[in-house]
């Protein structure tokens, strides 16, 4: 039964390290990518070569000194599991809640490639204009500032898709400053505000996304309900979900801390 679950345990690490590294063939390398990589290499070490694993830690035992750097490292592994399990938790639960009625959109920005709205963004885009399309009473802040390889700003990428998709443009306000997602969220706020738009506003972005955002919207202001209206990813955004989905387990705690 230990060999099945160790055989076990070692195919499913050499799966998601092909799935951790693949991403970096199309230019998806972060956090994320290295954590992954990390993370399933000691998993098929520890389970796939037990007999070194053992061999080692029994030579390591043996000495004083690296006795307490075993222990170190076994007791941060353990609480990073744990830590790891809990965020996890609480991610699921932000991208599983639903809008309860026509809130606000905030549909945050993404790269805007010479072409176009990329693949990221326009799966945001794809996601805006569905919500919009089942929610008619809605209004949306399409948010995103121009980065210096960007041929316009994300926001008027996004305005421009979802009136082309046939959204009123009425319906839609666009926000062009903001460089990061604390931005995005901030200066929609501004917007919702000075506008008086639904307080209540449902975040358009990937599902791994919901969770870092739901906390920058509280931060914001604690007393607005924040839901999830999350992408449907193609096969690249699949590929990549991984990758994406360890690295919040970096960012989430620095923008707690900020």
């Amino acid at each position: 039964m230990k060999m099945l679950l160790r055989i076990l345990l070692t195919i499913i690490a050499f799966v998601f390290l092909i799935w951790f590294i693949a991403p970096i063939g199309f230019g998806v390398h972060n956090l994320g990518n290295a954590l992954g990589i990390i993370i399933c290499l000691a998993v098929i070490f520890r389970f796939g070569f037990s007999g070194i694993y053992e061999r080692l830690k029994h030579l390591m035992y043996s000495n004083a000194v690296t006795t307490v750097l075993l222990r170190v490292i076994r007791i941060g592994a353990g609480i990073f599991v744990i830590y790891a399990i809990i965020v996890s938790g609480f991610m699921v639960y932000a991208m599983n809640v639903k809008p309860a009625k026509d809130d606000t959109a905030i549909v945050l920005g993404a790269q805007v490639k010479p072409w176009g709205a990329s693949t990221l963004l326009m799966q945001r885009i794809n996601a805006a204009q569905q919500y919009l399309a089942k929610h008619p009473a809605s209004k949306a802040v399409a948010t995103g500032g121009q980065g210096a390889d960007e041929p316009m700003s994300e926001g008027v990428c996004i305005y421009e898709n979802l009136t082309a998709a046939g959204i009123d443009k009425n319906r839609i306000y666009i926000e062009d400053q903001a460089q990061n997602t604390e931005e995005n969220i901030r200066f929609s706020f501004d917007i919702i505000q000075k506008n008086s738009l639904e307080k209540d506003v449902a975040i358009v972005t990937d599902s791994y996304h919901q969770l870092r955002a739901r906390i920058i919207v509280h931060k914001t202001d604690r007393s607005v309900k924040v839901s999830a209206v999350n992408t449907h990813n193609n096969y690249i955004g699949l590929a990549a979900y991984p990758t994406y989905f360890v690295r919040e387990w970096i960012a989430i705690p620095v923008e707690i801390l900020k």
